[in-house]
């Protein structure tokens, strides 16, 4: 008979087992759920953690890999809600729990707990306290400083499936990606293991700022595979794309089956994108996602999005230096955390203006992505600011493109439940808490003493006066233009001789001197010499002209008298009170009446290439004279040397002066 102690044995021992295998198959679930999370299903993943969850368990693993299934799958109440049960546990967490947290917070709407939480967050790494800007009275009053700014459509290219992704292919196409072939409906997935198997489009632009007539762009870039977000060089010649790692016909992917995206650039050549390469290390690599290329406002960077060094595809931005045509150096750089969050930033655009646009959920916004513009002051760091409301709702906003000289651009959202592309007109520019405007300056000085109250009017690419200034007692000015636009600068002042400088295409803050010795209307300076001018003077002796020289009993201008011929051009743009008038004269070989009408010819030749150079035509007339005024005795059966009938064979550039 067993003992009452062997019985009492025997049931602990039972329960023992019990829970052991009860501890075994709990462990089992976990590794099962781990093994779906490494593999970025999401949505699976999560469904296995809150089983655990609510079967009681709450091991810090468990809960902190919920929150991020949640998170990482754009369900933000439910990821708020399993991040609060982390930090009620009390348990020691990294710090990019206190973001996501605070993230998750601000785009169910509660801003206000989401500052307190990402105080915390600065309060741990040692980061400039920024929590401010995340409570909801300062958050919606920086956004709304810079909504209202725009009017919008949607395009009419949109289809069921996902369209996205915009960017100008010269000044009447865009290029853009869509699924609309493949039949399938897809949302944009932020997993950067993508296999949407989307393709490359382009639209024409139309009037209204619509797009239309949208077909596959022709050449290599398309395959079977996912292709998505491109830009395109300003001559069109290169375009660089998002593109699934793939070689040689096939998809490449690691041990886990992860398919990494990767930048490739292709050339258009007669109209087909051809020559595709995959850009090198370090901007791809088969360990890490590289995607969203964008060129800069001079095309010499390119700035990209990519997973490097984060989890789970949390993105942030880099640029690298091209060189030469679709060459690309090394230097691989992370933007400043100005920019760069513990969250997304992705598609990154920049404008002509130099002004950096992208999306992110990472900065306190709407919800969702929202759209950031961001620009360097003098000191080189970045001020970011929220685009704000229309642009920006509670859903993805991304993609943004825009051209300041149309006013026009794109951006694309899933607001309607599906990534679509949207037009908009920006009725008034995004601003920053400092002058992002370029700057000229300088001093005009006349005899090496400055020059007051002279006049300095700019105007823009299309002819427009965009400001003026005057210089002050010592001949000083300074005048703010816009970055990446050239311009050209007016000097006038009564009685001195106008001056015309182009200014090419500047950087935002970058200064540039224009001083310059300035001189009366009415006198030049020919070898360091200021010589008066008077009506009536013969420009070919005041500028000391080499002679005007045309094809041999012809009337075309000789390559070599150019020159001469742009020193008159260059004072009658200066003085636009003087008028020309050019007489031509041949020698006396030749028949009369041949020599006149060649002479005609030749002074309308000369007035026809002044004119093309600039000069309005009123202030120029021409008159041949043939051989009909001599300047020696070598008449008709003179015997005279080449020097002598080259002395007859001549051009006058008469001055009359007007008011």
């Amino acid at each position: 008979m067993i003992s009452k102690k062997i019985k009492k044995a025997f049931v602990l021992l039972a329960v023992c087992l019990l829970q052991i295998g009860g501890v075994n198959a709990q462990d089992k679930k976990v590794e099962k759920a781990n093994e779906v999370y490494n593999k970025f299903a999401f949505i699976e993943a999560g469904k296995l953690y809150q089983k655990l969850v609510d079967k009681g368990n709450t091991s810090l693993e468990v809960l902190t890999k919920l929150g991020n299934s949640y998170y990482f799958n754009g369900q933000y109440p439910e990821a708020a809600e399993a991040y609060s049960k982390v930090f009620n546990s009390g348990q020691s967490v990294d710090s990019e729990f206190y973001f996501r947290y605070a993230q998750a917070l601000n785009n169910v709407k509660k801003y206000d707990q989401a500052s307190v939480v990402i105080k915390k967050y600065y309060s741990v790494t040692g980061k400039k306290d920024l929590s401010d800007n995340w409570k909801e009275r300062k958050l919606m009053a920086d956004i709304q400083t810079q909504s209202g700014r725009y009017n919008f459509k949607e395009v009419s290219i949109n289809t069921p499936s996902s369209d996205y992704g915009t960017a100008f292919y010269g000044k009447d196409k865009v290029i853009y990606a869509s699924a609309k072939d493949t039949g399938i409906f897809i949302k944009r997935k932020h997993s950067w293991n993508e296999k949407s198997f989307m393709k490359i489009y382009e639209a024409k632009i139309s009037t209204d700022g619509g797009l239309q007539d949208s077909s596959p762009v022709k050449g290599d870039v398309n395959t079977k595979y996912h292709q998505s977000s491109a830009a395109v060089t300003k001559d069109g010649k290169y375009m660089y794309f998002t593109r699934n790692n793939f070689k040689d016909g096939k998809l490449e992917a690691d041990k886990n089956g992860t398919s990494y995206l990767k930048i490739y650039v292709a050339e258009n050549v007669k109209g087909e994108w051809k020559n595709v390469k995959e850009l090198p290390y370090p901007i791809n690599s088969d360990g890490f996602s590289s995607a969203h290329p964008a060129l800069s406002a001079d095309e010499s960077q390119l700035y990209f999005a990519s997973d490097r060094n984060n989890t789970f595809g949390n993105s942030d931005l880099y640029v690298v230096s091209l060189k030469k045509g679709s060459l690309v150096s090394n230097d691989v750089t992370k933007l400043s955390d100005e920019i760069n969050t513990p969250g997304r930033e992705t598609y990154p655009y920049v404008d002509s203006r130099g002004v950096l646009y992208f999306a992110s959920d990472g900065h306190p916004g709407l919800g969702g992505l929202d759209v950031f513009a961001a620009m360097k002051d003098k000191d080189g760091k970045y001020h970011v600011v929220n685009v704000g409301e229309g642009v920006n709702t509670s859903s993805d906003d991304f993609a943004y493109t825009f051209d300041p000289e149309t006013k026009k651009g794109y951006f694309s959202s899933n607001r309607n439940g599906n990534d679509d592309i949207y037009s908009f007109t920006e009725n008034k520019p995004v601003t920053f808490d400092f002058d992002t405007r370029s700057i000229i300056y300088g001093t005009i000085t006349e005899n090496g003493k400055p020059v007051p109250n002279f006049n300095v009017q700019l105007f823009n690419p299309n002819n427009e006066s965009i400001g003026t200034t005057t210089t002050d007692n010592d001949g000083n000015y300074k005048m703010y233009l816009e970055p990446y636009q050239n311009d050209k600068a007016v000097y006038k002042k009564a009685t001195y001789a106008e001056k015309t400088v182009n200014v090419d295409a500047l950087k935002p803050l970058e200064k540039k001197e224009i001083s310059f010795e300035i001189t009366r209307e009415m006198e030049v300076v020919v070898d360091g010499e200021k010589i008066k001018i008077m009506e009536g003077d013969n420009l070919t002796d005041k500028l000391k002209l080499n002679p005007i020289y045309f094809d041999l009993n012809g009337y075309n201008i000789r390559q070599s008298s150019k020159k001469e011929l742009d020193k008159v051009v260059a004072l009658m743009k200066d003085r636009p009170n003087i008028s020309i008038k050019v007489n031509s004269y041949t020698d006396s070989r030749g028949r009369d009446e041949f020599n006149m009408k060649l002479s005609q010819n030749r002074a309308k030749a000369t007035v026809d290439y002044i004119v093309k150079s600039g000069i309005e035509q009123e202030r120029l007339t021409g008159e041949g004279f043939g051989e009909t005024q001599l300047l020696n005795h070598c008449s008709n059966g003179v015997i005279c040397s080449e020097k002598e009938h080259e002395l007859n064979r001549r051009s006058e550039f008469i001055i009359s002066f007007s008011k």
